[in-house]
């Protein structure tokens, strides 16, 4: 025999069935929900605000100077016909007048000019040459004693005017190594004993300016 089945017969025995698949269905979507808003909580993080520091700064008052008003204009003096210029001028003491005039100073003669050393046409020599300076210094043994002694040896610069008849004027040290020791007196010495050619320019002797090293040396 054949047996059939009602459709109304099959809903009621599949639908416990359902209910449960339902009630897990629900269970599922509400623990997915949970896990995911958890995890939306932990990675929402909360910044603090930086604080904004307003840093005040001190303007000093500016103050206007105030400048003192321009010089007036000169006033031009204005000729006033009305008076008479004659008539200020008194000439009763015009003969006491000294109308003398000193005369102007006489220019410097070209003897009198110092030129450089290095602007003279010909500037002067030592006679024998620097030979003759240091045999003087060894003749009159003007190395200096403490020096000597000590075994120092040193070098000056010595500075002079040589006139227009070939002598040394006006000596000074212009500069001493070691200074202290006696080394520029013994420069001045033999510079001071030594006679020159005088220095030319433009066919006259003129006075110049000149500088000569000398060297101290232990022999």
């Amino acid at each position: 025999m054949l047996s059939y089945k009602q459709p109304e017969a099959e809903v009621r025995l599949r639908y416990p069935k359902l209910v449960e698949l339902g009630l897990v269905i629900s269970l599922l979507i509400v623990i997915v929900v949970f896990l995911v808003s958890k995890r939306l909580d932990q990675d929402v993080t909360v910044r603090q605000a930086e604080e904004v520091v307003l840093e005040t700064e001190e303007i000093p008052i500016t103050k206007q100077v105030k400048r003192p008003p321009p010089p007036a204009r000169p006033t031009i003096p204005i000729e006033d016909p009305e008076v008479d210029i004659e008539a200020d001028l008194a000439f009763e003491d015009i003969d006491d007048i000294d109308w003398t005039m000193d005369a102007p100073p006489p220019p410097p003669s070209v003897e009198e000019e110092i030129v450089e050393f290095f602007l003279v046409e010909e500037p002067p020599q030592i006679v024998g040459g620097t030979q003759a300076l240091y045999e003087y210094m060894k003749k009159n043994n003007l190395y200096p004693e403490m020096a000597q002694n000590a075994q120092i040896e040193g070098d000056v610069i010595i500075e002079f005017i040589v006139d227009t008849n070939g002598n040394p004027t006006g000596v000074i040290v212009k500069q001493e190594r070691p200074q202290g020791l006696g080394f520029g007196e013994a420069g001045v010495k033999a510079i001071s004993a030594m006679k020159f050619t005088p220095g030319m320019q433009r066919d006259r002797a003129v006075q110049v300016r000149m500088q000569q090293p000398i060297r101290f040396r232990l022999q």
